[in-house]
């Protein structure tokens, strides 16, 4: 679809949208195909849907349901990774453009079924320009709940869905690990390599098994006690609190938290040679990518690193449904993946983030990797 229809089409969605019960209001930023603003005065749903690019396919990217210190830092958050989604998108190749969501929690609106299924009925009025997923605050029971609404979602647990892409998210990173060390030390082996995991959610803990059964002593960081007092019983880790983890010796540092934590601040404390992990957005901003390369750190972008899980959805809605291996295999990619990065990085003189986007930005410029069919989505609104 060329950029004109596509304006043309979501012009004529957002006027049908605003004749039902829905406010969408856009909100205009530079180099954003669209960013809409949308409430729901019954249910109290006030959320941000930012389509970043829909250059190679529609939009997919997570819905992100938390609190918010105020509407200028979810905005922020929610452009910064869409745009991610854009760029990790176009270096898996599943055809599909960058979008992301956000839905805001307050003292007087939480989580609740109603919440959800208002934001289903705004999602489908899209008709496919933004496909959601599971992320921070939002489950497979939300999910499923949002699919009450909606066609547009990936991440289901029925037969011929993808389910949780958190293993496959861990199972990419492992893999993204295993390139950094391929590349530095000419073996990927863990083997009595220290490996520091800050954050245990889904994707971390997951990661620490990996990890563990590989050979690695396991550092581990985490605001819950409890998470930590598991993990270290398990695999015989080490729990170092949120503030030092980043002053610890280690070979391989693992952000598997929240963004922005690769700053000016963090980065001349840290005492490792590799930034391998699963978070988005772990830089602050992109001159912090310099900053890693004049320590003599090795960073694995993390839109490329971290995209198992964007690689498992894209295979759900495929037209003959789910097939696990295929997700498996496509993930295993990353390796190869990022090990191409490390040595173009190196032969441009250029951060390896730099070489990972200048890729991204290739293959959208010569739409590389585009979507050649609509997405088949195999189950049905109730």
């Amino acid at each position: 679809m060329q950029t004109l229809e596509k304006q043309e089409l979501l012009e004529k969605l957002l006027e049908k949208a605003n004749k039902t019960q829905f406010d969408f209001r856009e909100i205009s930023v530079n180099s954003y195909e669209k960013v809409l603003r949308i409430r729901e005065e019954k249910t109290g749903l006030d959320a941000i849907i930012s389509l970043h690019s829909t250059a190679l396919g529609p939009t997919l990217g997570g819905t992100r349901i938390q609190s918010y210190s105020s509407f200028e830092k979810a905005l922020e958050d929610v452009l910064r990774l869409s745009q991610g989604m854009t760029y990790k998108s176009a270096v898996a190749q599943v055809g599909f453009g960058g979008g992301k969501s956000v839905i805001f929690l307050n003292d007087k609106v939480k989580k609740t079924r109603e919440l959800l299924l208002a934001f289903g009925e705004a999602v489908d009025l899209l008709e496919g320009l933004y496909i959601c997923a599971k992320d921070m605050g939002c489950d497979q029971d939300d999910l499923s709940v949002i699919a009450e609404k909606t066609p547009y979602i990936v991440g289901l647990s029925h037969e011929k869905s993808s389910g949780n892409p958190s293993p496959y998210t861990a199972w990419g990173t492992f893999r993204g690990v295993q390139a950094a060390l391929s590349h530095l030390y000419g073996s990927d082996s863990l083997e009595g390599k220290k490996v520091v995991v800050q954050g245990l959610g889904s994707v971390g803990e997951v990661l620490c098994d990996l990890l563990y059964w590989h050979g690695a002593e396991l550092i581990i960081s985490d605001p819950s006690s409890e998470k930590t007092t598991k993990i270290a019983k398990k695999y015989g880790a080490s729990v170092v609190s949120v503030d030092r983890i980043y002053q610890v010796e280690c070979d391989i540092f693992c952000p598997c938290a929240m963004g922005g934590i690769l700053n000016e601040m963090t980065i001349p404390s840290l005492r490792c040679k590799i930034v391998a992990g699963a978070a988005n957005n772990q830089l602050y901003c992109n001159s912090n990518a310099d900053q890693l390369r004049k320590k003599g750190i090795l960073y694995a972008p993390d839109f490329v690193i971290n995209s198992g899980g964007l690689i498992n959805v894209a295979c759900e809605v495929e037209k003959e449904g789910y097939e696990p291996k295929k997700a498996r295999n496509k993930t295993d990619g990353i390796y190869n993946t990022l090990r191409s990065i490390f040595d173009i990085a190196d032969q441009n003189n250029q951060s390896t983030h730099q070489a990972a986007m200048d890729l991204a930005y290739y293959r959208i410029k010569y739409e590389i990797g585009k979507r050649e069919e609509n997405p088949h989505f195999h189950h049905k609104v109730k």
